[in-house]
């Protein structure tokens, strides 16, 4: 898929997500406003109860960015639909990018295995159940269960 394409394709499928968000906002407005009519002297709720225009734009912009730059970097990755979808998925899969080890070893130009820093983790003193002591939680042992005959 050229590059212009899942760009575009991916900031669309960010602005869906928005879309879809906006539009549970607005049915929960709907749906107040006719709870409210129900009631006798009840005060209609207002738009701006549910809507926030400028958090909300500002919501909506980054997501749409984001949609595009998750487009931009799985470009060869997929064609047509799926682009959509990676754009409205975009956060999550920013955010495992993010964490990859070798993407991060890439960005920063280290070469070379991921090292683990020489730590061992702590050990925990426990009882014969299996529980640690102090402590107030009920055992994790499982119990054995014997087939039924």
């Amino acid at each position: 898929m050229d590059l212009l394409s899942a760009v575009g394709l991916g900031a669309v499928g960010g602005m869906v997500v928005e879309a879809v968000n906006l539009y549970g906002r607005i049915t929960g407005w709907q749906n107040a406003r006719h709870a409210a009519r129900g009631r006798k002297g009840a005060q209609l709720p207002a738009l701006d109860r549910y809507i926030d225009v400028p958090d909300d734009s500002l919501v909506a912009v980054t997501r749409l960015l984001m949609g595009a730059a998750a487009g931009l970097l799985f470009h060869s990755e997929v064609t047509g639909a799926p682009a959509v979808a990676v754009g409205a998925c975009a956060p999550a899969l920013l955010r495992q990018l993010g964490a990859s080890r070798s993407i991060g070893d890439i960005a920063l130009g280290q070469d070379g295995p991921y090292r683990a820093p020489d730590e061992r983790p702590t050990e925990v003193a426990t009882d014969s159940s299996g529980a640690s002591e102090g402590s107030s939680l009920p055992s994790t042992a499982t119990p054995s269960v014997e087939p039924a005959q």
